[in-house]
């Protein structure tokens, strides 16, 4: 039985998903922002670091991606939706989400396939290595239950003979 969700839930997810986003960001900032500063309001600092208008920015993205997240893998609205749509949902909401917040704010030029083709493959990869890591994550979860279960099993076998 899934738990009931509460706002501590939703804003616990936001500030650990923006805690990862800054940190990826300020990677990319010491890398490319010298070379990027020019041409992208994320980098108007160059490789100085992220303005507190950036990072109120991707505190907003973040908001709205954990609420995609939420609205698509609670059962509250939508009930009998696979996961594989759901999951293909909420991407392409996120992307959708992501490309107003690129051109609102000028997160980087939207006529310039080569930006949006690295934020496609940033995109990808990023949602690959979630996908290994709770795949990890409920391996590892399904091994301490089926643990759990053997030794109750066993606990219960000892009893009854």
């Amino acid at each position: 039985m899934e738990e009931k969700k509460t706002i501590f839930d939703y804003l616990g997810q936001v500030f650990c998903v923006f805690g990862i986003a800054m940190t990826i960001m300020a990677v990319f900032c010491l890398l490319f922002g010298e070379e990027s500063k020019e041409i992208s309001t994320m980098f108007a600092l160059g490789n100085k670091g992220l303005s507190v208008e950036t990072m109120g920015q991707f505190l907003g993205v973040t908001a709205f991606i954990v609420g995609l997240r939420f609205l698509f893998f609670t059962d509250v609205l939508i009930k009998t939706m696979s996961i594989f749509m759901r999951t293909l949902l909420m991407l392409i909401s996120v992307v959708a989400v992501i490309g107003v917040f690129v051109y609102c704010f000028g997160w980087f030029p939207v006529d310039m396939w080569q930006a949006w083709l690295m934020f496609l493959v940033c995109f990808g990869i990023s949602f690959a290595v979630s996908l290994l890591v709770m795949s990890w994550k409920e391996k590892l979860e399904n091994r301490k239950m089926e643990e759990g279960l053997k030794k109750l099993k066993d606990k219960l076998e000892d009893t009854c003979a």
